[in-house]
């Protein structure tokens, strides 16, 4: 991965809270990519409030000629079918399992689907063209997918509570569908995350690898530490400072406490993002 993206702009379209006043928050995550000109979207929120706050921040989604999907939750792929319907077709990039069926099991309850809304037929009829890999794929110049992550810490865990169907049964959803983004800048690498089912950590260590690459300017995107014990918010930060990240925006999935938690440690390096921020790296 020789080629270095000149510069690499970051706009939040979904979050849960919003950091300007005329656009709108959910549960889910949408963001918009520019990298050396090259647009895309990296996920869709949990329906298509990403569409109407790209509008009032001057962003033309037209532009985007790719949707990334970090991973098959609904908060994640809920909007495609809005995007699609509102700027026609467009190359959708993911895990060949990104659609899977994907539940979420809690104890006397029935369990709760929380897979994608729509289906690869109907999203095919609004004019997705599906580019699915296990293996990295370049999105522009400079810029790739991870691919499958690999789970290499001893402390990041997935809840045994998210299911996702094997023919007739649910089985443990161990997230190999879950990818990140990375662009490699001249300052070092930009690392786009979903939720970080697999792990923070070994997602930032999964792009490094990968790239060959060891500085980290940015981590942007969602941690899934909401729900963490603290042991592993505290290993979080002592391995993210031992990797050398020079910024870190942790939204959506994060939680409050493991927020402050984190920018008690990073200082300014920290933010919490919020629909209608931009980051220029």
């Amino acid at each position: 991965m020789p080629t270095l993206v000149r510069r690499v702009t970051v706009t939040i379209l979904c979050d849960n809270s919003v950091a300007r006043p005329g656009v709108v928050a959910e549960h889910g995550l949408s963001l918009h990519v520019d990298a050396g000109g090259r647009a895309f979207v990296f996920d869709t929120g949990a329906s298509g409030v990403f569409v109407g706050n790209a509008a009032h921040l001057g962003l033309d989604l037209s532009r985007a000629a790719a949707v990334v999907l970090s991973h098959g939750h609904y908060d994640h792929t809920g909007g495609l079918a809005a995007l699609l319907s509102a700027w026609g077709g467009r190359e959708v990039i993911g895990h060949p399992e990104v659609l899977a069926a994907k539940f979420s099991r809690q104890r006397s309850r029935p369990a709760r689907v929380i897979g994608s809304p729509q289906s690869r037929r109907r999203l095919s009829r609004l004019g997705a063209t599906f580019k699915l890999s296990a293996q990295p794929q370049e999105i522009a110049p400079g810029v790739v997918t991870t691919g499958v992550i690999p789970r290499t810490t001893d402390f990041e865990h997935i809840p045994s509570h998210f299911a996702v169907r094997r023919g007739r049964n649910l089985a443990r959803d161990s997230f190999d569908d879950e990818q990140a983004v990375v662009a490699r800048t001249r300052r070092g690498l930009v690392v786009i995350v979903g939720c970080a089912h697999r792990g923070l950590i070994n997602t930032v260590r999964c792009a490094i690898e990968l790239t060959g690459d060891g500085r980290v300017r940015a981590v942007i995107g969602g941690t899934h530490l909401a729900a963490a014990e603290p042991p592993q918010v505290e290993r979080t930060i002592e391995e993210m400072r031992a990797l050398g990240v020079d910024r870190l925006v942790a939204c959506h999935c994060t939680g409050f406490g493991p927020a402050a938690e984190l920018r008690s440690a990073f200082g300014e390096s920290f933010s919490p993002g919020g629909v209608g921020v931009t980051f220029r790296l």
